[in-house]
């Protein structure tokens, strides 16, 4: 059974409805619109019946005219911003309806959780697709081993990784890096730190450890390395180029960073597969 409702009463339940209600005729025009439309946009019925998409000036308001879209009405009017979310439908050759959804709240707590997870990125010490310590928990590691050997005299090296395909004449290709990270990882003493320093760059901070000890370190990771992925693709081997540095006298972060990234550089610059040591 089907129940015929009169027009004033079906008026009053489109203008109560809790979504934006906007119809369109045959030539694009505005039919109706009801009143928690014209709320939402701070406007009143006469600046919109009537109109056309090239009638309305405002941007915002031609967005009423564009199915699926996700409209910015700004701060007008007293009222606060909103964001709406616009879904249309043909009733027939004639008639097009509107209806908007107010998504002001999803769309803030969509930007809020965005900027949480951005200064969570700033803070953390990890890198997401390795596991290893990015920048900053290389730093966080690599400056007491420094104040250790400003107060005992001890040594330490850094060695700097580069991975290449070719010597640099073709990108690395997904998993590469987390390869070599793993195998590099397994190696390694506990006292060790592995880090990802860069696209294509890995670094490792070894205490007690002096450069030749370091460079002999390299040489076999180089070996290694070049074996790594021999049994699936024999032309697309991977090659490295490894810069090592020790700490000295009058060394920070900064000075053993810079050394150890300038003899990485020779390394790769001598066609790779070479230690450098600076």
């Amino acid at each position: 059974m089907t129940m015929r409702l009169e027009m004033p009463l079906m008026e009053r339940m489109l203008n109560e409805a809790p979504i934006g209600i906007l119809l369109l005729d045959a030539a694009g025009k505005i039919s109706s619109v009801n009143s928690t439309l014209l709320d939402f946009l701070g406007t009143d019925l006469d600046a919109l019946k009537g109109k056309n998409k090239t009638d309305l000036s405002e941007p915002q308001l031609q967005l009423l005219f564009e199915p699926r879209q996700t409209i910015f009405i700004p701060a007008i009017a007293g009222k606060p911003e909103r964001w709406l979310r616009c879904d249309s439908h043909r009733l027939d050759s004639n008639w097009a309806i509107h209806y908007y959804t107010d998504v002001t709240r999803q769309h803030r707590l969509e930007g809020e959780v965005r900027r949480m997870e951005e200064a969570l990125r700033e803070h953390s010490s990890t890198d997401p697709d390795t596991g290893l310590f990015n920048r900053r928990g290389l730093l966080s590691r690599l400056e007491p081993q420094v104040s250790r050997c400003r107060r005992y005299n001890t040594v330490m090296s850094v060695v700097m990784i580069k991975l290449l395909r070719n010597q640099g004449k073709e990108p690395l290709e997904e998993g590469d890096l987390s390869t070599v990270a793993r195998m590099i990882k397994d190696q390694a003493r506990w006292a060790d730190t592995l880090a990802r320093m860069g696209e294509d760059e890995l670094i490792m901070v070894l205490p007690e450890t002096s450069s030749q000890g370091a460079c002999e370190l390299a040489e076999r990771l180089v070996k290694q390395i070049q074996q790594l992925p021999a049994a699936l693709n024999p032309d697309k081997q991977l090659s490295t180029a490894f810069g090592v540095t020790a700490w000295r006298t009058g060394d920070d972060t900064n000075t053993l960073l810079t050394r150890v990234a300038d003899a990485m550089e020779k390394a790769q610059a001598a066609g790779g597969n070479y230690v450098a040591m600076a």
